[in-house]
């Protein structure tokens, strides 16, 4: 019995984790995406908290690794360019690569 009782628990939550991830992908609002989905608005912001709760954060230490080649700076803009600066690269050499790049 108590087996039925879990995995009734577990189908519940990942239900409402389902919706959850959703609505955030979805932009509305809590009210209008349980309108839409025909949900309980209390029932969804109750999972909410409750699933955001269970959530544990874990820090883990990274250790930091020295690198031997020259050290950059990588400027993703948008998914059309990625940029590998050079510590010693101009600062008007960098602002005239990047007016260039808002035309396009």
């Amino acid at each position: 019995m108590a087996q039925k009782i879990q995995t009734q628990v577990e189908q519940r939550m990942k239900f409402w984790q389902g919706h959850i991830d959703k609505w955030n992908e979805s932009r509305l609002s809590i009210a209008q995406y349980c309108r839409d989905n025909k949900l309980n608005l209390k029932s969804f912001t109750y999972y909410k908290s409750k699933i955001k709760k269970s959530m544990q954060v874990e820090l883990v230490p990274v250790p930091l690794r020295q690198f031997s080649g020259s050290s950059f700076l990588k400027l993703n803009i948008g998914s059309k360019f990625q940029i590998e600066i050079p510590n010693e690269f101009s600062s008007q050499s960098l602002k005239q690569v990047l007016n260039i790049l808002r035309g396009f």
